[in-house]
């Protein structure tokens, strides 16, 4: 009976892709400040754009950084390329509040202001949702995973508080 050696798999070989989920929820952060600066009298199109355009300027500037930085292996396409990969979360975090005030630019009856805040819930839902993959992926407990949460959903509190501080925003 011969005995295999798991590790001369391919499947043992290949590099287990672990998700990392910073990037999401910087993006879903981003998106929601965005937001929030935007006002609630921009057009559902132009707050779209804006929260898209912001996501993929941020998006090219971690890759940049990661670039600079080495994070990925330096200044070859190979390592550019993974970069953008690894922080394309950045940028793919703007698209559902975007698509969210789009729609409610659709509907007549959802004022624009209403439009605004539809799409600030989707970003800071989309914030909780990235944060809890990370306390999950982390294998978070107790404490810890109490502080994480409390933490995440701080950060969501705060920007809608911003939101309500702030007159026409």
């Amino acid at each position: 009976m011969s005995k295999t050696n798991k590790a001369s798999t391919p499947a043992a070989r290949r590099p287990h892709k672990q998700h990392d989920y910073t990037s999401a929820v910087y993006g879903s952060v981003l998106a929601a400040s965005v937001i929030v600066s935007a006002g609630d009298a921009r057009s559902p199109v132009s707050l779209a754009v804006l929260v898209v355009v912001s996501g993929f300027v941020f998006w090219i500037a971690h890759v940049y950084a990661a670039t600079v930085a080495s994070v990925h292996g330096g200044w070859h396409v190979a390592a550019i390329r993974t970069g953008m990969q690894h922080e394309w979360p950045v940028a793919a975090a703007a698209i559902p509040p975007a698509i969210a005030a789009l729609v409610c630019g659709w509907i007549p009856a959802v004022s624009v202001a209403d439009g605004a805040w539809a799409a600030l819930v989707v970003a800071i839902a989309e914030q909780q949702m990235w944060g809890w993959a990370a306390v999950r992926r982390a294998d978070l407990r107790g404490t810890v995973l109490a502080m994480t949460v409390a933490l995440n959903l701080f950060m969501g509190f705060v920007i809608v508080a911003l939101k309500l501080a702030l007159p026409g925003h």
